[in-house]
């Protein structure tokens, strides 16, 4: 791509120095390894493994000379490498010692290969590898500007073992710079055109000339061969999105003149080709079915501007079901349009986002390009081919289950429960014709405590949902108005009935129906739209769930909440039928893999409003002119209660922060910030159960069980009373604030076809009782009960002070990562419990070790 017709546009480096101080070097090498071949073994953490010995280790390489570049940026071009360091500290070589323990001679062979393919071998010093590094630092310098430099090496070995230091000395010389590039070939672009093309240019342009050739000023930018290649592609695709389909690598040419000792002019040799426009559009199909051919015409709105409307026709082998219409939805551009490349890509999208298609491909047909006799431009056809998928899908799966919930052990209400399940799934792909996806899916299981054999609750779940691959009406308008990169629409009803024995407490059915809009606006961000999000739940209480929960939470004689709200409020969250409904917003912006997360971010904000549906219909409809904050219950009364649903208007907004840092091989910081605030914005000062904030667990502070920590210092009693022996959180807050860091390390490559991770975190964090609730606090018995004192442990959010109620975790854990699962284990500690347990940090109380157990990274 880059010509250089000039001689002096590459100047050769000193070879004579080069050579002499390579040879050198050689010779170094050479006499080292020779004095160290008597060597036979060697002792490094307690192990010996045998060594080979025939040549120096790498010990350091270190660069000199360099003002210009990072290391790190250098050193991706050097092969030349130590072993890994764990954190980059010296002499902690842990990959080096696994690999030499598992080539012991008194190593199990099975445990010995699976230590030596988890770990490395000595980085034994390769004197040709060492001259290729040298050249590679060269051309690299060369590339980005330094027609002079020159690169050499030295070996130092040291005097007490087989270590060498390999030096690289470089000496850049002076920089060259551009000065003018020139674009030729362009004379068919308008003038519109070429003022886009420049206004994007990788160059730093002074000033852009449009007369005769298209040409623009560099204002004191070096020239770096790499930014000619990005230069290339962008005006590669420039012309691809404005027409000129044929275009190809050949056809943009650099060519780069020596004007002066330090600088250079680039002239960019283009040919565009002919313009073209769409044609007629092909799409043809196969399936796996045994059906006759079909063939239709596609009604579909063209361009006539240039001529005779092109036409979209569809051809169909052996599917009976798929509407061709599909192609309708799915084309983002129009034809008899200019040829914009951007738009095939945006149409391949949409097309493999229907979940139809096993197999699609786009290309256009040059052969086939017709000239149209009116207007002088060729019509491009377009060939789409497309393979569809098995339309019905049966699946039957068993799994184990691991969760900690509220529950009635002894030492508080938390319990740590483990099951096993059967689900079954039935899958209708292209349910329809329109690309349209129905699923059904059932699951049941049953799971006991560790401390019991007896079952302590048993679940059962059904759900249907349809994904549709467009908007439906009337938000279809949304997929053009934002350009949108793919849309879906996703209807699902989701239906639960489960036993907690251990509770007293039997949820009668939970029924959730959702109407979400998912709208993506390019590969990496997306919006989230719950137009509709409604719930109902109807929980019964057993013959002994006084005893069994309500005696662990409120103390025999009621002293541990004794603030007759809150009593109130934990009553119906457990015990009242309750209905919610909330309008949502979500905006998703992920770089980081879905999975392994070793680089990127994942931003997400959301904010909804709650439960405005019952308001209107309680104030319009059930009870006209007057507020209750209930409705008539369709379970009807039962257990003594009222027969009403509750629900409880309210506004909420959260914000999830995570980006992941690799900071070298198998190394990667990943750091985590959440925040969450819930408001009641009506009569009651409470928002809905399931809309508040908890904290505590295995994907938040690891250094509690799940809900365990807050609100605030977590003082649900009276403050006269004993301290109780940490219960769970089941009040939950309006306010959370969360941050957690955590640094994941390859400690082994592959033993038991697994990468072994091991991790260090520090979570911090907690919830806390907004401002409209009372929090905890004690009845005045001289005052009237509606009077609640405050003692500084209320469990509000009360600004900055609030923060010092934070909880403190930390803690090491081990990953098990294959292709297609991750499998972690936390052993996490408190660092600092803001509750009356301790007073300081590390107090008399200190808690133990947790250990959590998880699918997935934590975050």
């Amino acid at each position: 791509m880059v010509t250089h017709p000039s001689s002096t546009a590459r100047t050769p480096v000193r070879p004579g120095e080069s050579v002499a101080k390579r040879l050198l070097v050689v010779g170094t090498v050479l006499l080292v390894g020779m004095i160290q071949t008597t060597q036979a073994s060697q002792s490094e953490g307690g192990a010996r493994a045998a060594a080979d010995t025939t040549a120096p280790i790498v010990r350091t390489v270190d660069i000199q000379g360099n003002r210009q570049f990072s290391a790190g940026t250098l050193k991706e071009n050097i092969r030349t490498r130590p072993n890994r360091r764990v954190l980059g500290i010296p002499g902690l070589t842990w990959w080096r010692w696994v690999h030499q323990l598992g080539s012991a001679d008194w190593m199990w062979e099975r445990l010995g290969t699976a230590l030596r393919s988890g770990g490395e071998p000595p980085a034994y010093i390769d004197s040709t590898t060492v001259g290729g590094d040298a050249e590679r630092l060269e051309l690299f310098y060369r590339q980005r500007g330094f027609q002079d430099a020159a690169v050499s090496y030295r070996v130092e070995p040291r005097e007490e073992d087989n270590r060498v230091r390999v030096v690289f000395e470089i000496e850049p010389g002076s920089a060259t710079y551009l000065r003018r590039v020139q674009y030729a070939g362009l004379d068919s672009l308008r003038t519109g055109q070429k003022q886009r093309l420049v206004q994007g240019t990788v160059f730093e342009a002074g000033s852009v000339s449009l007369k005769d050739t298209l040409s623009v000023r560099v204002q004191e930018q070096r020239y770096r061969e790499p930014m000619l290649l990005e230069e290339r592609r962008r005006i590669l695709t420039f012309l691809q999105n404005e027409g000129y389909a044929a275009v190809s690598r050949d056809s943009v040419r650099a060519v780069v003149y020596r004007v002066a000792p330090d600088s250079f002019d680039v002239t960019l040799r283009v040919q565009t080709g002919p313009r073209y426009r769409f044609g007629d559009v092909r799409f043809e199909v196969t399936g796996p079915e045994d059906a006759p051919p079909r063939s239709d015409t596609v009604d579909l709105t063209a361009d006539t501007t240039g001529g005779e409307a092109p036409r979209v026709v569809s051809r169909i082998v052996d599917e009976r079901h798929l509407d061709p219409t599909i192609v309708r939805r799915s084309l983002r551009f129009t034809p008899g349009a200019y040829y914009d490349q951007s738009a095939v890509q945006a149409t391949k999208r949409r097309l493999d986002g229907t979940g139809v298609f096993a197999f699609t491909n786009l290309s256009p047909q040059y052969d086939d390009a017709v000239l149209n006799d009116t207007t002088g431009t060729p019509y491009l056809p377009l060939q789409i081919n497309a393979q569809t998928r098995q339309r019905h899908r049966l699946q039957a799966e068993t799994f184990a289950l691991q969760r900690e919930s509220v529950g009635a052990s002894e030492a508080g209400v938390r319990l740590n429960e483990f099951g096993v399940g059967l689900s079954g799934t039935y899958e209708n792909v292209n349910a329809f014709g329109g690309g349209e996806t129905f699923r059904l899916r059932t699951s049941a299981s049953v799971a006991t405590g560790l401390d019991s054999l007896l079952i302590s609750s048993n679940q059962f779940e059904g759900s249907a949902s349809l994904v549709l691959p467009y908007l439906i009406r009337p938000f279809q308008s949304l997929d053009r108005a934002f350009d949108l990169s793919n849309a879906r629409t996703r209807i699902s009803l989701t239906g639960l009935t489960a036993l907690r024995s251990d509770l007293g407490l039997r949820i009668r059915s939970r029924l959730n129906a959702r109407l979400r809009l998912e709208m993506d606006h390019t590969p990496t961000q997306s919006s989230l739209v719950d137009v509709m999000d409604l719930s109902l739940s109807n929980p019964d209480t057993l013959d002994q769930f006084s005893k069994k929960f309500l005696r662990r939470v409120f103390g025999r004689g009621g002293e541990n909440v004794q603030d007759p709200v809150q009593r109130q409020q934990i009553l119906e969250d457990y015990t009242q039928p309750q209905v919610n409904t909330a309008l949502r917003y979500t905006f998703r912006d992920a770089t980081a893999g879905p999975m392994r997360r070793r680089s990127g971010h994942i931003y997400e904000v959301s904010g909804e409003v709650g439960n405005t549906l019952p308001l209107l219909v309680d104030r319009f409809v059930s009870t006209p002119g007057s507020l209750d904050y209930s409705l008539p219950s369709l379970f009807g009364g039962a257990g003594g209660l009222t027969g009403r649903l509750l629900y409880r208007p309210y506004l909420r907004t959260s914000v999830d922060l995570r980006r992941y840092v690799p900071l070298g091989a198998g190394t990667t910081l990943g750091l985590k910030f959440f925040g969450g605030w819930a408001h009641p914005t009506a009569g009651p000062t409470v928002v809905p159960f399931d809309r508040r904030f908890f904290s505590g667990g295995a994907n938040s502070v690891r250094g509690w069980r799940l809900r365990e920590l807050g609100p605030g210092e977590g003082l649900p009693a009276d403050t006269t009373a004993a301290v109780p022996e940490s219960p769970s959180n089941i009040l939950g807050g309006d306010v959370k604030l969360e941050s957690s860091i955590e640094l994941r390390t390859t400690l082994l490559q592959s033993v038991l076809a697994a990468r072994w991770i091991g991790a260090t975190f520090l979570d911090v964090g907690n919830v806390w009782f907004g401002p409209r609730n009372r929090g905890f606090g004690r009845v005045d018995e001289d005052r009237d009960d509606t009077n609640v004192r405050r003692d500084g442990r209320d469990g509000r959010f009360d600004g900055p002070e609030a923060l010092l109620d934070v909880g403190v975790g930390s803690g090491a854990g081990l990953r098990l990562e294959w292709p297609y699962l991750i499998v972690r284990l936390d052993l996490a500690y408190r660092l600092h419990d803001p509750s009356p347990r301790n007073d300081d940090v590390f107090g008399e109380n200190f808690s133990g070790p947790l250990l959590h157990f998880g699918i997935g990274h934590s975050f």
